[in-house]
């Protein structure tokens, strides 16, 4: 009986194995990892197209100090001799585009080959109808490009030109009316007024107006003229200007 139980005890405290079952659904499935080839060469592509261009800028930086340390060494070498060189501006814009010469000017815009005239009134100041004569020779009239004949001045090549004229004259009960007048071809030679000033003074026999009293009249502008164009300076009454050259006078000038 005791051989019996002790066997049976025994059977009892030892351990049974184990047995464990694993379940493939309980992991996740592992998905292959496939790599974008086409990318990743295009991404190695893009860093190497901008290695080399860091390269190439830095060997132009390289190229432009050397070529600026060689300058200097020359220059002081050069003020160790005894003589005065200056650097030169090839040297320093060697790698810089050249610039476009200048086309060069042709003689009609030159300022000192534009055409101008000065004239002075002349004694007499007109000869009656109006229009006034005026010297050419002396100092300080003078006439460039533009022909002084028939009282008028003459175009000799197209452009615009500032024409301007003053007059001195008397102020009293009369009127005086000052003109710039002109000439062309084009309106078939018929006198065209450019510029004009007016002045009339009321007087009335309580007040009469004080002779010997001067006014001036200005006149100033710029205009279109063709060669063969002529300008000229009328006044309504010739009487009442002023006979004195040097507070009389007419002229142009190409702008």
């Amino acid at each position: 009986m005791t051989d019996a139980g002790e066997s049976v005890n025994k059977d009892v405290k030892e351990p049974c194995p184990q047995v464990f079952v694993v379940d493939s659904q309980a992991f996740p499935r592992q998905v292959p990892i496939k790599l974008d080839i086409p990318r990743l060469t295009l991404v190695y592509l893009l860093l190497a197209v901008a290695l080399v261009g860091i390269f190439i800028e830095a060997g132009f930086i390289c190229h432009l100090y050397s070529r600026q340390a060689v300058s200097s060494d020359v220059q002081k070498a050069e003020f160790i001799k005894g003589e005065d060189v200056f650097p030169s501006a090839h040297d320093y814009n060697d790698i810089l585009p050249e610039k476009k010469p200048k086309a060069e000017s042709t003689p009609a815009a030159k300022a000192e080959d534009k055409p101008a005239a000065f004239l002075q009134s002349d004694s007499p100041v007109s000869k009656g109808n109006g229009i006034l004569l005026w010297r050419s020779v002396g100092y300080p009239m003078f006439k460039k490009g533009l022909d002084y004949k028939n009282n008028s001045l003459y175009v000799q090549q197209d452009g615009y030109y500032y024409i301007f004229s003053k007059i001195s004259h008397l102020e009293n009960c009369k009127f005086f009316q000052h003109k710039v007048m002109q000439r062309s071809e084009i309106y078939s030679n018929k006198p065209i007024e450019l510029m004009q000033n007016s002045r009339y003074l009321q007087c009335s026999s309580n007040k009469p107006h004080p002779t010997g009293e001067r006014g001036n009249s200005y006149l100033g502008g710029v205009f279109h003229l063709n060669k063969g164009d002529s300008v000229f300076v009328t006044v309504n009454n010739s009487s009442l200007v002023n006979n004195n050259a040097y507070e009389n006078f007419f002229g142009a000038f190409m702008v």
